[in-house]
């Protein structure tokens, strides 16, 4: 399992981390004062200055923005100057605003626009501002060090010379170049860089480059679909000895040079593994955690932020850390008619295993583990958590907490420690249902187990994976579902199995008797990823049950062995 923080704080880290760089990369700060002119609304401010803005309040007009822009509302707009307008013109052979085509004039001014927010510096993050403009395209923010002075930077295009001029009906930023929309696919801006010279011939050579070189309302297969490109350099490629598409192809084709475009070969489904079915900046690929490609497996990109760097594919499975490919971030967000470009600076492929068991501690969260005085510390406990912890979210009501048992307790669990449900039963203000984020569980078949102490809880309990229920429902959580003289193939033949070193006893109120795992159904997991367990109460009038682990073991494979989880964490037969 990678590590893993908290999505939304994530983000926060983000913007952090490019707030900071603000200071961090320059000699001096430049200061944004909000400048408030609460007598004038959007139009009337740029009118009021012919001076400076003329040109763009004459595109106003012609464009009829003029007018909505006089009017109620809340509007983020981007202002050229004068000179950036002229410039503009001069490289479009123009000497007039009444020069442009209409339909064209009103496109670059909508590109301007943003209707129904607000957005000051304050909520500019390295990525895509958060709502669209007018002409359906978002704007990008970046910064950059200028003369020794950093500056906020729009689409890589414009600087802003003054910001957060407050109107009567939104808020304007002056901005030293006009704004020009992507007029590229994502095809095109691959092939016209002469760098992702490889990656544009794997592109055509597996026809991915079609599915890439359309526009979202003519896709004939995906209509509307926009789509998010990892492209990986030549000089990536060179790096690990590939300095050919020949090469590459040799190297993950599983059926020879024809045909190419066959979805059980390795070549294709390479290429389709770095294009996603969605139109992500760098903030929504930290937004969640996985996402699916276009493959037909529909394999899945894992991403983590280490550093202030995002990390693709940086896994831990199976208790090996695979190293993952960083993300260019100076060459991506590079907006599309169809997506967004981003550039890896390593190579990412899709990672071929075989279902391979996961043992899961569910008291091995980040919020117990940062608590080092308490975790896994014999006769410790943490204070219980409110919903959402990290990776474990429930109804309201109730809380979690963590337990490392004392050392002489004769109580036998995986590494001596548990969590615990308070009030997890049916009703108001109590954890009706719960829901963990697993480590990541290989694609495949799965038995699922829940190892747990029987205690007050008088709950049944439904449980599913992604959804999709388990066909076993353990029909009471403080009953007594074995018998000590029974062997394991019996236990396992009524849906039982022992996994510690508790003694065996014939007695019910035995240590043996309260600790057992119970088989909760088959899991069909469709891709290697992170998924959600969940567990739903069904009745119940008592309090308090105490959950161990949870196993996923391959459907084919021996679910008895290894038979004891020792309180030191040792596993053995």
């Amino acid at each position: 399992m990678k590590t893993i923080l908290n999505k939304s704080r994530l983000i926060c880290i983000m913007v952090l981390c490019f707030a900071s760089s603000l200071y961090l990369t320059s000699c001096k700060k430049t200061i944004y004062p909000l400048l408030v002119n609460n007598l004038l609304n959007i139009s009337s401010y740029i009118e009021a200055d012919p001076s400076q803005y003329s040109l763009f309040y004459q595109m106003m007009v012609r464009t009829k923005a003029e007018g909505f822009l006089q009017a109620y509302g809340a509007y983020t707009v981007f202002v050229p100057n004068d000179d950036a307008v002229r410039l503009y013109m001069k490289s479009k052979g123009k000497t007039s605003v009444n020069d442009f085509p209409l339909d064209s004039l009103t496109q670059l001014v909508n590109y301007h626009i943003i209707q129904n927010d607000t957005i000051s510096t304050n909520f500019f993050i390295d990525g895509k501002l958060r709502t669209p403009t007018m002409f359906g395209q978002y704007l990008t923010s970046g910064v950059v060090n200028v003369s020794g002075t950093s500056s906020y930077i729009i689409n890589g295009q414009a600087l802003i010379l003054k910001s957060n001029v407050a109107c009567g009906n939104g808020i304007l930023h002056v901005i030293d170049h006009v704004l020009q929309p992507a007029s590229q696919n994502i095809a095109q801006l691959i092939k016209n860089n002469p760098k992702y010279s490889i990656f544009y011939q794997a592109l055509v050579r597996t026809g991915y480059y079609d599915t890439l070189n359309v526009a979202p309302a003519n896709n004939p297969n995906r209509p509307g679909q926009l789509f998010t490109v990892f492209a990986q350099t030549d000089s990536v490629y060179l790096s690990i000895g590939i300095p050919t598409v020949d090469a590459l192809q040799a190297k993950y084709s599983t059926v020879g040079s024809s045909p190419l475009r066959n979805p059980n070969d390795g070549f294709y489904n390479y290429v389709g593994y770095h294009i996603l079915p969605e139109n992500s900046y760098l903030t929504d690929i930290l937004s969640k955690s996985s996402h699916l490609s276009i493959t037909p497996g529909k394999d899945v990109i894992s991403d983590v932020l280490q550093n202030q760097t995002i990390q693709l594919n940086y896994d831990l499975i199976n208790g090996v850390q695979y190293p993952g490919a960083s993300v260019d971030r100076q060459k991506s967000n590079i907006p599309a008619t169809n997506g967004v470009l981003h550039s890896v600076a390593g190579d990412i492929f899709i990672k071929i295993f075989p279902p391979t068991r996961v043992d899961w501690d569910l008291a091995d969260q980040p919020e117990f583990r940062k608590q080092s005085s308490i975790f896994r510390i014999a006769g410790k406990t943490a204070v219980s958590l409110p919903s959402p912890m990290i990776n474990i979210t429930w109804s309201t009501g109730g809380t979690v907490g963590y337990t490392c048992q004392a050392a002489n307790n004769n109580s036998y669990f995986w590494w001596n420690d548990i969590i615990t449900l308070n009030n997890f039963r049916t009703g108001s203000n109590l954890i009706n249902d719960i829901s963990f984020t697993t480590p990541v569980i290989i694609k495949g078949k799965y038995k699922v187990w829940i190892c747990y102490q029987r205690s007050s809880e008088t709950a049944a309990a439904q449980f599913y994976v992604d959804d999709q229920p388990l066909q076993n429902i353990i029909p009471a959580l403080n009953g007594i579902y074995s018998n000590g003289t029974d062997s394991g193939p019996v236990l396992e033949s009524k849906g039982i199995k022992r996994y510690t070193e508790a003694p065996v006893s014939t007695t019910s109120n035995a240590v043996y008797n309260n600790t057992f795992g119970l088989y909760l159904g088959v899991a069909n997991i469709t891709t290697t990823d992170r998924h959600i367990l969940r567990a739903v109460a069904i009745g119940g009038n008592t309090a308090n049950t105490t959950w161990d682990m949870v196993q996923f073991i391959p459907f084919d494979q021996d679910q008895q062995s290894p038979r004891y989880y020792r309180r030191d964490g040792t596993v053995t037969n």
